[in-house]
């Protein structure tokens, strides 16, 4: 009881800062209710063919940056998974982009695409999971007013794990990480 006592008062300080964390699943997009908290949304990969689907909706236009990152580990050291930002009123991806998407664009809309390319990776250090990360480097993103959608796929078919951030305000749905513990600290 005292070694859980101390690893709540070490670990809540940490946590009120946290990302609100989200399992994802390829089959069923993820629909944000609020879509203006930091989140950090995590997956698997496991085929490589499979891309998850975000739902966003904005009142106006709002900017937050976005990055995806997968666990600093050997393994996973060619595992550069994409992300796009689709909706309408969005720039025409160009044709390098547009041929990695995992799906045709909806008619109207067009596409902020990072497809993870930078050279050195970035690595960062998760103070709460107490992990080391790959990074594609956070960019900012004007999401476009109304619906759109956040795409996570993997354009060289690698598997792996993967997680995505993005939003700014601190929502304080971090105590899922404690649920499920071993998912989020990979």
């Amino acid at each position: 009881m005292r070694r859980l006592v101390l690893m709540l008062a070490l670990t809540m300080p940490a946590l009120a800062g946290a990302h609100t964390p989200v399992k994802l699943d390829p089959k069923v997009p993820y629909v944000v209710a609020a879509p203006k908290v930091s989140f950090a949304l995590y997956g698997v990969f496991e085929s490589g063919s499979e891309h998850f689907v975000i739902k966003l909706s904005f009142d106006e236009r709002f900017a937050a940056p976005v990055e995806v990152f997968v666990p600093h580990e050997q393994a996973l050291k060619e595992h550069r998974p994409a992300w796009a930002v689709v909706g309408p009123g969005l720039p025409a991806p160009n044709e390098e982009e547009r041929a990695a998407l995992p799906a045709p664009l909806p008619a109207g809309w067009g596409a902020i695409v990072d497809l993870d390319t930078v050279s050195p990776r970035p690595v960062f250090y998760e103070f709460v999971m107490r992990r080391f990360y790959w990074s594609s480097g956070a960019m900012n993103v004007v999401f476009p007013k109304g619906d759109c959608e956040l795409w996570v796929f993997s354009p060289r078919g690698t598997k792996g794990k993967f997680g995505l951030g993005f939003g700014v305000e601190e929502g304080g749905g971090y105590m899922a990480a404690l649920e499920d513990w071993s998912f989020y600290a990979y």
